[in-house]
């Protein structure tokens, strides 16, 4: 037993070097994007077999019984994740290495990064240059709270059990934001508001963006001609989904897991039996408020399914004190539908949640906006005056389910006397996500939202008049927009002129021909017809998990006990969580859905999008204790 002591020392040691290998680093890598998931779904901290099997030989499935029988156990485990890097490409799709950097940086700063994203959507100035690094990091400890009862006084075999842990789950993404240069540039008139909007209107950081900050409601008047005058209200919508703001910390009971089964075979050597088995969500759902938001249990989820419990003795000693033998423990189970509210990203366009959509309405009749054609062609849409991050639009009330959850557990058990020693492999699997909207299609705004890139949103008449375009630009990314392109390359004077909106023609009104700005007097562009964001644009991303579990125990069982039989044990797990991105193509602080179903829902649309698999790694170790009674 000294020689596995130390064996079980030096895992031990090993487990927890991983975790310290994990800490923050000052790696600097590509931040080259690809399919993420707007939601971090993990494997549910009451979803653990391996906790209710250890140490349990000689105390459940026993033989030759005619009353009742038990045992109680209580298992108090601490773990936290490694291999953070795969939480970070998941959410944000970069490279898979420590510490990784993304760059933020504005429209025309000189030599601008091709991959960072544009600062000029986060309400920044357009030579802003900073990143940020994150290194999520995901912890728990759980009180896991086992009780087995054996029916045998009613029929040999039949049993029951149920097993609730209280956690304490603590999530951070340990978000850091770096800011090199904030820059100093006003933005000019005509691209986010009609008059020159100055630095001191924009905001300080990333993180303030981040936080749900903006500039608010501007109002500003406009002179033109001889004396006349108008005003301008411009409202900035801040950030109200998938936010990032410190750690988040959640404290309950995941799930309650029960089981009525029999074991139709059982002998002193052997059992084979089955089990129906359900779950009760007694954890927390998830808002959709902050994109690391911590999640304790299956996401609200009620199971149903069934299990398999076996055991065979491959070999027992003459005096039957020692014997080796190999146990199984098998369970599956649906997860049924349970209503949620998420913010999605749109159909080829990784992280564009956090991009800038503007809003457009039917086109004033007075402007008579339109394209320097003949016959002239009108703009049916415009400009209304507001920005929104596309997270506040993509914010929508799903329906959400899961086909199967499998957790098994195969564990080879030597004993000797009242020494026991288990160890074994964890199997867990999730199947994709199914998601369905739960309202009919007119639940989201159509022919409203539009994404802005960096294009110019109003034109100017000779007379300085401003008059409200209907540029939008669909093919924009979360690195740049079509104008200046992604290295700032654009000469100032060509980027302006929106030579690359969608349907780009040249801009006219009733007021005559629309030029870049009151000081520069080149001819504009404006979208004939604008292209809306619309709900088959949507990706509707799911995730499914994968993870390989390792694991042991040491325990001590009092055996020159008869009645009430005390043990104790200690233990530690590695789970290595599979990740990896599908590639199903898409369809040719918020405390509620802003787009929440009204009173005339209908039957609920499927919808389709990438399935990414995303499975958290980590370690825990463990002292079991408890009692049984015969």
């Amino acid at each position: 037993m000294n020689n596995f002591t130390k064996q079980l020392s030096l895992a031990l040691l090993l487990s927890s070097g991983l975790a310290l290998a994990d800490n923050c680093c000052n790696t600097t890598c590509d931040s080259t994007t690809k399919s993420v998931s707007p939601k971090y779904t993990i494997r549910s901290q009451g979803t653990n077999a391996v906790r209710r099997m250890v140490g349990s030989v000689g105390h459940v499935n026993l033989y030759d019984m005619d009353s009742f029988n038990g045992t109680f156990a209580l298992t108090l485990e601490y773990g936290q994740s490694f291999n953070n890097d795969n939480i970070a490409e998941c959410l944000f799709g970069i490279c898979a290495c420590d510490c990784p950097t993304i760059k933020i940086q504005g429209s025309r700063v000189e030599g601008r990064d091709a991959n960072a994203w544009l600062a000029d959507y986060f309400y920044l100035p357009t030579d802003y240059d900073g990143s940020f690094t994150v290194d999520p990091k995901i912890q728990n400890f759980s009180a896991d709270f086992f009780y087995y009862f054996g029916l045998d006084q009613w029929t040999q075999g039949l049993y029951f059990w149920v097993q609730f842990p209280v956690t304490w789950t603590k999530w951070d993404l340990q978000f850091c934001d770096h800011v090199k240069n904030a820059g100093t540039n006003n933005h000019d008139e005509g691209y986010f508001t009609v008059n020159e909007l100055p630095r001191s209107d924009l905001l300080g950081s990333f993180a303030e963006y981040m936080r749900g900050n903006a500039p608010g409601t501007i109002t500003e008047t406009a002179n033109f001609g001889e004396g006349e005058t108008l005003d301008f209200v411009t409202k900035f919508n801040g950030l109200k989904c998938a936010k990032i703001c410190g750690d988040d910390t959640e404290t309950t009971v995941p799930e309650v897991r029960f089981a009525l089964g029999w074991n139709f075979l059982l002998d002193e050597d052997y059992h084979l039996g089955l089990n129906i088995q359900a779950s009760a969500p007694t954890g927390n759902n998830v808002k959709p408020d902050f994109l690391f938001a911590a999640q304790n249990g299956n996401d609200n989820h009620w199971e149903f399914g069934g299990g398999l419990s076996a055991h065979f003795l491959f070999w027992r000693s003459e005096d039957e004190e020692k014997y080796f033998g190999f146990y199984l423990d098998a369970n599956i189970t649906h997860m049924f539908k349970n209503s949620q509210c998420r913010c999605f990203d749109l159909c080829g366009k990784p992280l564009s949640r956090y991009m800038l959509a503007e809003k457009l309405v039917k086109a004033n009749t007075d402007d008579g906006l339109g394209s320097d054609t003949d016959p002239i062609v009108l703009a049916t849409y415009q400009f209304a005056g507001e920005y929104a991050p596309v997270a506040n639009i993509t914010n929508l009330k799903v329906d959400v389910s899961v086909g199967v959850n499998a957790d098994i557990v195969a564990m080879f058990n030597y004993t000797n006397g009242g020494w026991g020693w288990d160890i074994g492999y964890n199997f867990w699997g999730r199947s994709c996500e199914k998601i369905n909207l739960d309202c009919d299609c007119t639940n989201f705004p159509e022919n409203t939202w539009a994404l802005k890139g960096d294009s110019h949103v109003y034109g100017y008449t000779p007379g300085d008049r401003p008059v409200a375009l209907s540029a939008t630009m669909s093919n924009a990314t979360i690195t740049h927009g079509d104008n200046f392109g992604a290295t700032a390359a654009i000469l100032v004077a060509t980027g302006i002129q929106n030579l690359n909106i969608d349907n780009p023609q040249l801009a006219t009104s009733n007021y005559g021909d629309l030029d870049v700005s009151r000081s520069v007097n080149t001819q504009t562009n404006t979208s004939i017809q604008p292209v809306f964001i619309t709900q088959d644009n949507i990706n509707f991303a799911r995730t499914k998990g994968i993870s390989n579990k390792v694991f042991s125990h040491l325990g001590y069982t009092w055996v020159d006990r008869e009645d009430w039989i005390p043990y104790v044990g200690i233990g530690f797990e590695a789970e290595f969580g599979s990740n990896g991105n599908g590639c199903n193509d898409c369809k040719d602080e918020c405390n509620s859905c802003d787009t929440s179903c009204n009173t005339d829902c209908c039957d609920s649309k499927e919808t389709n999008g990438n399935c990414l698999r995303c499975s958290l790694s980590q370690w825990g170790v463990w002292i079991k204790g408890g009692v049984s009674y015969r």
